[in-house]
């Protein structure tokens, strides 16, 4: 018996391939709208990991691509935030169609172990905040320096137009609790998507040029976390659209993370490792781009943290693995970034 089912089984893979199964049809497309037709869920990814942790604290950043930007989308995206089912989830590129935002405040009604809170402030790109109300209170959230000019105003001084360095994205700084059931930690986790494109050059007589406006971005963040938050527990999170050189001298995030500069005593790129490793373990591949492979999203500690970093697991999560899906097909209809997570015990 065992040898003939062996034998069904090859030939099933042979008759897959022949059709075409090893492209992006279904199974290894689910989004095309095709059934399997053997009664299995096209969204179950058997392969996706269960990223829940006894006593630990979970935490995703994930810029979704506009989402949702394609029928598909929902599906896949719901499909897998259940799957990897961890506490704290936080979005970027959340579209701000009118429509398009509904989507996704039904899909998130409808898990029915999660919560969520969206950003006001953003516009087109915008946050959410996803967390899983069996482990996570929502308290409160502060969209920082919304009340700020959007404007480049020309004059050096990027305090009074914060909003402008950040490309009109207010970093969304929750205010949170997190509990096990007997032991908790209050956590302000804020969510940033930074100014894209541009070189890694800052350019202090160009106030308009990109880097220059991420760089002035992490100066304001860092001065805020060390001057209203040293001895709390902050994480930020979020795409930083660090281009260029793949290093923690880049004047994106070097306030962070270059040591020849003050401020980055105060804070740890839990994911550095993978900024200056090989480009294939990056968050964003360049799938569907002439662009290059780049780590662009991050997670940074600030210092009542750093107890917990050498027992902290954290990595980029492969969606092209993670659903059985080609890459190109990933950027196409669920992002073009893959979500990077970090778990401690706290």
């Amino acid at each position: 018996m065992a040898q003939l089912i062996n034998r069904l089984f090859i030939l099933l893979l042979l008759a897959i391939f022949a059709c075409g199964g090893g492209g992006s049809s279904s199974p290894t497309d689910p989004g095309d709208g095709t059934d399997p037709g053997d009664g299995t869920d096209p969204y179950d990814f058997p392969n996706a990991t269960n990223l829940d942790q006894l006593n630990q604290i979970e935490i995703v950043t994930w810029n979704i691509r506009n989402f949702p930007q394609h029928s598909s989308s929902i599906d896949y995206v719901k499909a897998l935030l259940e799957k990897w089912n961890a506490d704290i989830y936080l979005f970027q590129e959340v579209s701000g169609s009118n429509a398009k935002k509904a989507e996704l405040i039904e899909m998130l009604n409808s898990m029915t172990n999660y919560s969520y809170v969206l950003d006001e402030e953003s516009g087109n790109l915008g946050f959410a905040l996803v967390y899983k109300t069996g482990n996570v209170t929502f308290v409160s959230k502060n969209e920082l320096w919304s009340d700020t000019p959007n404007s480049n105003d020309g004059d050096g001084d990027y305090s009074n137009n914060a909003q402008y360095q950040f490309a009109s994205r207010p970093p969304m700084e929750s205010y949170i609790t997190w509990t096990d059931g007997t032991k908790s930690m209050d956590l302000y986790v804020i969510n940033v998507h930074y100014k894209c494109c541009g070189d890694d050059t800052y350019d202090s007589n160009d106030s308009g040029d990109e880097t220059t406006r991420r760089h002035h971005a992490s100066l304001l963040l860092t001065d805020y976390i060390i001057n209203n938050r040293s001895t709390d527990n902050v994480i930020i999170a979020g795409d930083f659209n660090n281009v260029g050189d793949q290093s923690i001298t880049n004047p994106t995030i070097s306030p962070f993370t270059d040591t020849s500069i003050a401020s980055s005593q105060s804070f740890v790129m839990i994911d550095e490792d993978i900024l200056t490793g090989p480009s294939s373990g990056y968050s964003w591949q360049g799938w569907t781009s002439s662009y290059a492979p780049a780590h662009f999203d991050h997670i940074i500690i600030n210092t009542p943290l750093f107890q917990y970093e050498t027992t902290a697991t954290m990595g980029v999560i492969v969606t092209p693995d993670e659903t059985g899906t080609v890459p190109s097909t990933v950027a196409d209809r669920i992002s073009d970034h893959q979500p990077v997570f970090l778990s401690f015990y706290p």
